[in-house]
């Protein structure tokens, strides 16, 4: 059958022949082939011979319609197909109409027959499907082993520090704004309006906490779901013995791994989580009278915003610039 197969094989495109076209010299070849290496004639009213691909006789010619259309071969290759079923393969993404059926070694890609007589692959080396199947399927199991030892768990311990900054931060602003919301829900409605003033501070630094975490929580987060998928993807082929559909798995699997290689990872350091606002103790205000109520200090006002060390660094002044915007 394997013989039989080459037999019926295009040249050109290394597919079944389809339409067949016989040449003065008896070569044939798919008229889509013929069709593709004809484009670049000239128009109508001169057509030079062509040349046979493989010999190189020349055939005169008015276009690919009108070659000789070899009907014994057509017969025997429409047998063949229906005895032997064919599985689908996917068409070059610059040459309409051809299978991808030959697999480049220089570039590990899956190309069609005009792509190997391109620019692109010129001095390239090609190889049988069986042949690069085997090559793969060899570089499978390193690929596997380097994704495998990543640094899935640097990054994991890296999230898991941002997250927990995160909360212990949004902890801390928390206590402190419901220490303002327990102080004067025990005044009378005269209060309210320096109760809100306060809170809508500290709503403020909650705004301050996450634009510091969660940009990179999100990217760290977004990291690790590729590394999933790509370690899911390398599990739903690792068994294909079919080499068409192992090479296309592996090309997808090359690609993800490429995006991981290139992942920054941020720099570690240690994140210090101490109190927003200097001095804030609910206490002081004990001593004031009713009518002093608005010579309590808010955030914004008395600068208190806290300057520890976050996992960026120090608190920079646009951050208090944007806290200070949102206040007016």
């Amino acid at each position: 059958m394997e013989q039989l197969e080459e037999e019926l094989t295009c040249p050109i495109c290394c597919g079944l022949f389809e339409d067949p076209r016989v040449l003065l010299c008896s070569h044939s070849f798919c008229k889509k082939c013929l069709e593709g290496l004809l484009e670049g004639g000239r128009g109508p009213a001169f057509r030079a011979p062509f040349k046979c691909p493989t010999c190189r006789k020349e055939t005169p010619h008015s276009g690919a319609n009108s070659l000789q259309i070899n009907y014994s071969l057509r017969g025997i290759v429409e047998k063949y197909s229906r005895i032997k079923v064919l599985p689908k393969m996917s068409e070059c993404k610059h040459h309409c109409g051809q299978p991808l059926n030959i697999f480049c070694a220089t570039d590990l890609k899956l190309i069609c027959g005009f792509c190997a007589t391109t620019d692109d692959h010129r001095g390239h080396q090609f190889c049988s499907m069986e042949e690069a199947y085997g090559r793969e399927k060899e570089a499978f199991d390193d690929l596997c082993q380097k994704v495998e030892s990543w640094q899935s768990a640097d990054i994991r311990s890296r999230l898991e520090t941002l997250q927990t900054g995160k909360k212990q931060a949004l902890q801390a602003v928390s206590g402190d704004a419901q220490k303002v919301a327990d102080y004067f829900d025990k005044l009378i409605n005269a209060l309210e309006c320096k109760k809100n003033e306060i809170l809508s501070d500290f709503e403020t630094l909650k705004l301050v906490v996450l634009q510091a975490y969660d940009p990179e929580i999100t990217r760290l987060s977004a990291v690790m779901e590729e590394h999933r998928r790509a370690l899911g993807l390398a599990e739903s082929f690792r068994g294909l013995s079919e080499p068409l559909c192992f090479l296309q798995r592996m090309q997808e699997f090359r690609e993800k791994l490429e995006v991981l290689k290139k992942t920054l990872l941020p720099t570690r350091k240690d994140v210090t989580v101490g109190p927003l606002v200097r001095d804030f103790d609910v206490q002081k205000w004990d001593s004031l009278r009713l009518r002093e109520v608005d010579k309590i200090s808010v955030p914004h006002e008395s600068g208190s915003y806290g300057t520890e060390a976050g996992p960026w660094g120090p608190v920079r002044p646009w951050m208090r610039v944007f806290a200070a915007v949102l206040l007016l």
